[in-house]
């Protein structure tokens, strides 16, 4: 109900001048909603895994695909809303509502680096896969296996465990999960696909930090059914929690730099710019941010430098070319000033 709220004043205040302060309200109740829902749909991850079980022999009944469905269904109407929740954000922040840049401030190169805080989130992640797996080798692989999941499954869940504890992180940070490596012959310097690693990141630190972040920990200190060895549940539950939230604040990062170039941003005019520069002139490209609603390109482009710009008081303040050049064509500096 919170969610179809938000989503209802979102969507109908989006046309009108409402204040910065209504609409980080409205941001705030989407993200709010959505979260909630992403939270209590959290058991989603894994009974998504359940039902793939059913690929190497696990046992899929009929009530297991219905609650599949409506978990699935809180996460994604979650997602949708915070998504929702997104716009009005960008429309608090004054940001291009087509690729959620300030132009000017934020970052246009996917090839740039990570910022710092998004390494630290990636390590951690690594870190946290690593003490994991440490307890889990000290504990056991075989006696923490049920008896009814098949050997072929756990292996290959065990890979892709692995996988998205070292290849995933590392590849959310570094260039090389942006732009296809050189090893890589067929796609070397190319995009790699955003949602490729996006989507993986998100989806397993979301799975991650709510299930053993929120359901773990908290039956764990409930002591409602939690089975395993003291030290075994104090190192692998926090562990899996960095784990999942690492991979969420790295793919956030990732996300970000990986945003597609914005049409306006590609919308640049050229034209001689009467600027000194030793003897000779530069030619320049300005970029125009952006233009108002009804213009066009033609509209939107400024007057040459070289026209003059006249004053209410009817004085030209241009400076000729001859002057600049130093022929002694046109007004000196001191003299632009005409009775």
């Amino acid at each position: 109900m919170l969610s179809t709220v938000a989503i209802l004043l979102i969507r109908s205040g989006a046309e009108r001048d409402w204040s910065t302060g209504v609409r980080w309200t409205l941001a705030a109740l989407g993200w709010v909603s959505g979260a909630s829902m992403v939270l209590y749909s959290f058991m989603f991850p894994l009974r998504l895994l359940m039902i793939l079980g059913g690929l190497f022999g696990m046992d899929v009944s009929a009530a297991d695909w219905v609650t599949l469905t409506a978990q699935g269904a809180g996460a994604i109407g979650g997602a949708a809303t915070i998504a929702i929740a997104v716009t009005e954000q960008r429309r608090a922040r004054g940001a291009c509502q087509s690729c959620g840049r300030v132009h000017g401030r934020s970052p246009d190169l996917r090839d740039g680096p990570s910022p710092s805080w998004a390494y630290l989130a990636g390590y951690l992640a690594v870190a946290a896969c690593v003490a994991r797996f440490i307890a889990e080798i000290v504990h056991g692989f075989v006696s923490s296996k049920a008896p009814e999941i098949p050997w072929t499954f756990m292996i290959t869940f065990l890979v892709m465990m692995l996988l998205a504890g070292t290849l995933l992180p590392l590849a959310l940070v570094h260039r090389w999960g942006r732009i296809w490596p050189r090893w890589v012959l067929p796609l070397a310097g190319r995009k790699v696909p955003r949602w490729l690693v996006a989507g993986p990141g998100f989806f397993v630190g979301a799975g991650l930090t709510t299930y053993f972040g929120i359901g773990g920990m908290t039956a764990w200190a409930t002591g409602d059914n939690v089975d395993g060895a003291t030290w075994f549940l104090a190192v692998v539950l926090p562990a899996y929690t960095l784990w999942g939230l690492g991979l969420l604040v790295a793919a956030t990062s990732y996300f970000t730099l990986t945003r597609p170039e914005c049409a306006l941003s590609r919308l640049t005019v050229s034209y001689p710019r009467r600027t000194l520069h030793g003897d000779g002139y530069t030619r320049c490209r300005r970029r125009l941010p952006g233009r108002a609603p009804g213009l066009s390109e033609s509209d939107a482009r400024p007057a040459p430098p070289d026209a003059r710009a006249v004053r209410g008081d009817g004085v030209g303040h241009g400076l000729h070319r001859g002057a600049a050049e130093g022929d002694g064509g046109g007004l000196a500096r001191g003299d632009q000033r005409r009775p």
